[in-house]
């Protein structure tokens, strides 16, 4: 009775380890017939424009014939573009099992069929490879036709606007201050402009005729004349810049007498650093009227 039950275990642990051998692909596992083999789907086989599609491609590959790690899927897919991609590599012993799963969408016009429905196939893929040797190596293999059917009716095809949700007329024209009432003020504000500008001119212009005419043309006597004009300019209150003027045709009136020394003092009072005080000029003159009056 023992021994039966000892032969049933080492029957079954027999069994066992040649299943886990099988599993793996061990030794005993037979080695792939083409270097290269491809299973490829495409689901769903039927969509709609915008659904996304998944392409699976399942290569199986010999080892002892192509370097595993070399493998590379180039697929092409029309306007389709790939969302995502998954690699996985299953070694199974005497062969090697890549799954390449790509999710594929499309929004944009090259993939909107014009009618009801279309077949779309695309173009083969491209497995490239290389041998243990190191020599290149490429495998073609073709994916399955799908189907892709509008989600538009042939109603909506010839009249596309008939179906807007949203008013599509832009909105009335809206203004933060009138346009009549910008240009408005900006003459008025142009025509002030124009006023003050004039106003400044004649400012300008009547100061410079004040100034010309605060000098009088000689009469009589020139010297007496030049001594009453800087007692004026000292008593009134004008601007420096004219008195200094009074002063300098007093400078040249004493020159003219033979008064040297007098003309010397109103010289250094009408050019001094700082402009002739009033003060300062009334009394020059009267210092020239006391000197002029004395024998």
């Amino acid at each position: 009775m023992k021994r039966w039950i000892v032969g049933a275990l080492l029957v079954a642990a027999a069994v066992a380890v040649a299943l886990v051998l099988i599993a793996r692909g061990g030794p005993g596992a037979p080695a792939p017939r083409a270097p290269v083999s491809v299973e490829a789907s495409l689901s769903p086989s039927a969509l709609q424009f915008g659904d996304t599609l998944t392409a699976r491609a399942v290569v199986v590959v010999d080892p002892a014939r192509v370097n595993v790690a070399s493998v590379r899927l180039v697929p092409r897919f029309l306007s389709y573009r790939v969302a995502s991609a998954v690699r996985g590599v299953q070694p199974d012993g005497n062969s090697a099992t890549l799954t390449y799963t790509l999710g594929l969408e499309c929004l944009g016009a090259g993939c909107a069929p014009g009618r009801p429905q279309v077949a779309l196939q695309f173009p083969p893929a491209l497995l490239r490879f290389r041998t243990p040797a190191g020599t290149d190596g490429r495998y073609a293999f073709a994916w399955p036709g799908i189907t892709v059917a509008s989600r538009i009716d042939d109603a909506d095809r010839a009249d596309p606007y008939a179906s807007l949700r949203a008013n599509a007329s832009p909105p009335p024209v809206s203004y933060a201050v009138s346009p009549e009432v910008v240009e408005d003020g900006l003459i008025a504000g142009a025509g002030l402009l124009v006023i003050a500008a004039g106003a400044l001119l004649w400012f300008a212009f009547g100061r410079r005729r004040e100034e010309r005419a605060a000098v009088p043309a000689p009469a009589g006597d020139p010297l007496g004349e030049a001594v009453r004009l800087v007692r004026e300019t000292a008593a009134n209150g004008r601007r420096p810049e004219v008195r200094r003027l009074a002063l300098q045709r007093l400078v040249t009136e004493l020159r003219a007498a033979g008064r040297t020394e007098l003309a010397e003092s109103a010289g250094r009072l009408a050019w001094s650093n700082g402009p002739p005080s009033p003060a300062g000029a009334g009394e020059l003159a009267d210092r020239v009227d006391r000197e002029m009056a004395e024998p």
